[in-house]
């Protein structure tokens, strides 16, 4: 019986769940697996358990939520040893107005026509985030075809783990020159209209019976028919024609 003590006292200790694990930090949108236990071994998937708590916040996972989320995703953990419950705290980053409009420069300048200049931009609004997050994108909205100082806004866009996390309003002072005051197409133009009907593609040229830019969707009128058809705006010679 003695020899056996041992032996009982193993089993006993791998088959019960370990006891309230200490606080972890989680820096992404989701607690993954590898966030709950302290070393994830190769062999067992690193899945999402539950949504992340907002950044600076936290809340208790309990091991029934782990393994929940382990059944739903047919993951085996038996080789695991999971603690009764784990408290998390997302981790936190402050972005100032001053960061928010530097970060989303270069994505404001992507978004704007050739040649239009940023006298001034300011973010309206602070923003907390995890600290993998990032301004993933800058909408700004359609610009005046005319020229000199506009004033408008836009909105800065903060990503993690591919999720939108966060918008704040950004206030523009943009210079548009006499060049960037032109639509790209304009009325009365003629583009190639491209009609695609699975592997074949046919063109005839068009006149635009409207301006509007890339993305836009304008009636468009075939010469040698004259019939009217709707076309898409690829660039300034060219449309493809949408149902």
């Amino acid at each position: 019986m003695r020899a056996l003590a041992p032996l009982l006292l193993a089993l006993a200790t791998a088959a019960a769940p370990a006891s309230a694990d200490e606080g972890r930090i989680v820096r992404g949108a989701r607690v993954r697996l590898s966030d709950l236990v302290s070393e994830l071994p190769a062999s067992v998937p690193d899945l999402e358990v539950v949504a992340a708590p907002p950044p600076g916040g936290s809340r208790t996972i309990a091991r029934g939520e782990i393994l929940d989320a382990a059944d739903k995703s047919g993951v085996d953990l038996k080789q695991l040893r999971l603690p009764s419950n784990v408290r998390v705290t997302s981790a936190a980053k402050r972005w100032s107005t001053e960061e928010l409009a530097t970060a989303a420069t270069p994505h404001l300048l992507g978004a704007l026509p050739a040649g239009v200049t940023v006298r001034r931009a300011r973010a309206t609004a602070k923003a907390v985030t995890s600290p993998s997050a990032t301004v993933s994108a800058v909408r700004v909205s359609k610009l005046p075809r005319r020229e000199g100082e506009h004033l408008t806004t836009a909105t800065i866009e903060l990503s993690n783990d591919g999720q939108i996390v966060a918008r704040i309003p950004l206030q523009l002072s943009l210079e548009i020159p006499a060049s960037a005051a032109i639509a790209t197409v304009t009325k009365g133009a003629r583009l190639q209209l491209m009609i695609e009907s699975g592997p074949a593609r046919i063109s005839a040229t068009a006149v635009a019976l409207a301006d509007g830019e890339i993305g836009d969707t304008l009636q468009f009128r075939v010469t040698t028919t004259n019939k009217i058809l709707y076309g898409k705006v690829v660039n300034g010679t060219l449309a493809r024609v949408v149902q």
